[in-house]
């Protein structure tokens, strides 16, 4: 369908920002949305491959309805890389007439001041948060988008999905709701669950070729391609064809060792064959990348000699600038090559003309070794195909025998991607959302909480409300034991404590374990990261060796007094007690200014992981502080406020005044510390010329009259 025929249909604002990007003529799985009803409200599942344009159709039912006046428009995505990328399109596309708005941040607050936005980009996580926490404005939504709706099947983030959409169903039972998925066996299953249309097509705007590589050729459905290389290693091969034709090349692989060490052979087979211009570009790019922290990693030392060949590793290991920084290069053809983790796939448009996935099988501790899902392996290769850079991609598998390139070909190739299931029977999950509903006056009966639970995914797919019954009694005897809330008869009553830990957003049992660490007699700094250490919101702890098991039991001696008492190696807990206490160890070098360079090496740690793990770790701070001051635990108080700055910063407590000023972090609090420099009376009595040598002229200068204003 011509775009022009939509002219009268389409507000001028949305036609006309369709037309200024190219779009002339309707994709497949945007036109069947349209005559399935997208326009006339309807509920709408779109289930395409990568690419196919399924974000146009969510961005017509949004500025549809906000510029028909039917309400605000949220857009939930699963990751915050993902909703940073989808705010800034929106604010490119439509930024000049409507107000667009991204909320992925604080889950301690509801955002009021999101009231004047008209289109909200938000995870699923945050959303869930705002809801808690009684953001009025929530009841102003006329637009619910659910991008990545498959994620349904993650253990991890799929529960919570799946009872915000149960959430935003109940009580905003007028809205629109657009869901976006993959292509998926049972995607009729889900537009039946939300009362939607289906709209499945198979359609992508560039050609994905399937094959797979064994032997140096590549197997496609009716070619056969004998590559000539240098390498008969299936990532080389596979890269220096790309390369000689001036191409990208995208590389899955199993963990982040492995992607390391294929991008390190990649980028050494390609440094002689980059022409000089390219070698400039990527000499600066890898200088930024190995500076974005204070000091470079042996990490940061790997990837930018990665970089300086063209090719650069992506995983969770990195630090977020340090990503960012990779994908720009990538998308501005700098970098040829990215070896990357599946991670990747879920989230950002990072397109290139060839996506190989090399490691097919994956370890788990439930299953061990096995083969991953068709649905994931149709993601990564989803990737390849670059709109307006080539007429097609290339999603290729790696075999290593012929009896498994026949299996790859039956099983990845022609086979169907599985059907999702929802995961929202663990009792665990179901604690944290079930304190919610009855904390926010959704529910307020056990009769409320099953109805509540038969509209969700799991009731409508397994008809099984006896096994959901059976959970949810469980969960509410442990809510209740918690002090969490009160059971009269079949009434559900919050307490204000169950109230606050539910807006705290943090696992019930974490909230409990911290109240019995505030109620014990012993209270240090070591003592408080080892407790929240063990706190759900902090797993996976740090891994040990068994062989280091004991010397990490015979280190607990060194601080016995300040700790509790070490379980037995037979107990249940003895595992994830040591490895917290390590977790612990690794956060108190931290806060005692261990380098990070050293710190990362010393735990086997990553920089982005070890980012991650001190973000997690201020929210239980925060939370063991709200906890502390409504259940008056004067002493606590005063040690969490420094715990808690001492983590942000990284520093000892005799920092503690100087990183108070704004403009000195981690590094000049202790240069000036050195330097006699401890308060504010030293700062201003100090000669200003030393005070520019250590912070630098124009820093020193506005140190020192803001300190004057406020003397």
């Amino acid at each position: 369908m011509e775009i022009k025929y939509l002219k009268e249909k389409l507000d001028k604002v949305i036609f006309d920002s369709l037309v200024s990007r190219g779009f002339n003529k309707l994709r497949p799985p945007q036109e069947l949305a349209i005559k399935a009803g997208l326009l006339e409200g309807k509920n709408m599942v779109v289930a395409s491959p990568t690419a196919s344009g399924k974000t146009i159709v969510a961005e017509i039912a949004c500025l549809n309805n906000i510029l028909k006046k039917r309400g605000k428009a949220i857009y939930i995505v699963p990751m915050r890389a993902l909703a940073t990328e989808k705010f800034n399109d929106f604010k490119k596309d439509y930024g000049d007439h409507i107000k667009v708005g991204l909320s992925i941040g604080d889950l301690d607050s509801d955002d009021y001041w999101l009231d004047k936005f008209d289109l909200i980009v938000c995870t699923s996580e945050k959303l869930d948060s705002l809801i808690r926490h009684g953001a009025h404005w929530l009841s102003s939504i006329g637009t619910i988008v659910i991008d990545e709706i498959h994620m349904l099947d993650d253990v991890s983030r799929g529960p919570t999905l799946e009872v915000l959409i149960t959430r935003m169903r109940t009580f905003l039972k007028k809205a629109q709701i657009i869901a976006l998925s993959a292509t998926i066996k049972n995607c009729d299953e889900i537009a039946e669950w939300l009362n939607a249309e289906l709209v499945r097509s198979d359609y992508r705007p560039i050609e994905l070729k399937e094959g797979v590589y064994f032997n140096n050729k590549l197997y496609f459905d009716k070619e056969e391609i004998l590559l000539e290389s240098e390498s008969e290693e299936p990532e080389l091969s596979l890269v220096e064809d790309a390369f000689k034709k001036n191409k990208s090349t995208l590389i899955f692989l199993s963990s982040r060792r492995n992607a390391e060490s294929s991008a390190k052979r990649c980028s050494k087979f390609l440094l002689n064959k980059l022409n000089n211009e390219d070698k400039i570009k990527l000499n600066q790019l890898s200088e930024e990348v190995k500076n974005v922290l204070e000091t470079p990693t042996k990490q940061c030392e790997n990837l930018a000699e990665c970089i300086q060949g063209g090719v650069a590793f992506h995983h969770a290991g990195l630090v977020q600038k340090q990503r960012g920084l990779i994908e720009d290069a990538f998308r501005n053809r700098i970098l040829k090559v990215i070896c990357a983790t599946p991670t990747l796939c879920m989230g950002i448009n990072l397109p290139s003309f060839r996506s190989v996935v090399r490691d097919l099988k994956r370890y788990s501790d439930e299953e061990g070794m096995g083969w991953i899902p068709v649905l994931e392996f149709k993601q990564m290769i989803g990737r390849a195909g670059r709109p307006g850079f080539e007429d097609h991609g290339e999603g290729i598998a790696i075999a290593k025998s012929e009896e498994e390139l026949n299996l790859i070909r039956e099983k990845y190739i022609e086979g169907e991607p599985e059907e999702i299931y929802s995961k929202l029977s663990v009792e665990p999950i179901l604690r944290m959302h079930v304190l919610g509903l009855i904390a926010s006056g959704e529910v307020s009966s056990f009769d409320k909480l099953i109805a509540f639970f038969e509209k969700t995914f799991y009731v409508h797919q397994f008809r099984n409300i006896e096994k959901v019954e059976y959970l949810l009694r469980k969960v509410l005897t442990t809510l209740e034991e918690y002090e969490f809330i009160k059971i009269d008869k079949e009434k559900l009553i919050v307490t204000p404590l169950g109230k606050r830990v539910s807006e705290l957003y943090i696992d019930p049992s974490s909230a409990k374990k911290i109240i019995e660490a505030l109620k014990q007699s012993k209270h240090n700094y070591l003592y408080f990261l080892h407790q929240l250490s063990l706190c759900t919101e902090m797993k996976p702890l740090l891994n040990i060796s068994q062989r280091d098991f004991f010397s990490y039991q015979e280190k607990y001696t060194e601080y016995a007094d300040e700790l509790p008492d070490f379980p037995s190696p037979w107990d249940y807990e003895y595992e994830d007690f040591v490895r917290a206490f390590k977790t612990a160890l690794m956060f108190f070098d931290w806060i005692n200014e261990l380098r990070e360079d050293i710190l990362v090496d010393k735990y086997n740690e990553t920089p982005g992981m070890l980012r991650s793990r001190l973000q997690n770790l201020d929210w239980l701070i925060y939370s063991a502080i709200e906890l502390a001051e409504l259940l008056v635990f004067k002493e606590d108080l005063s040690l969490l406020k420094k715990l808690r700055v001492r983590v942000e910063y990284g520093i000892r407590e005799e920092l503690l005044y100087l990183v108070s000023i704004e403009g000195i972090g981690r590094v000049r609090a202790r240069l000036l510390f050195k330097n006699g420099i401890k308060t504010s009376k030293d700062i201003l009595k100090a000669p200003i010329e030393k005070l520019s040598t250590l912070l630098g002229s124009k820093l020193a200068l506005k140190i020192v009259n803001k300190l004057k204003e406020e003397k």
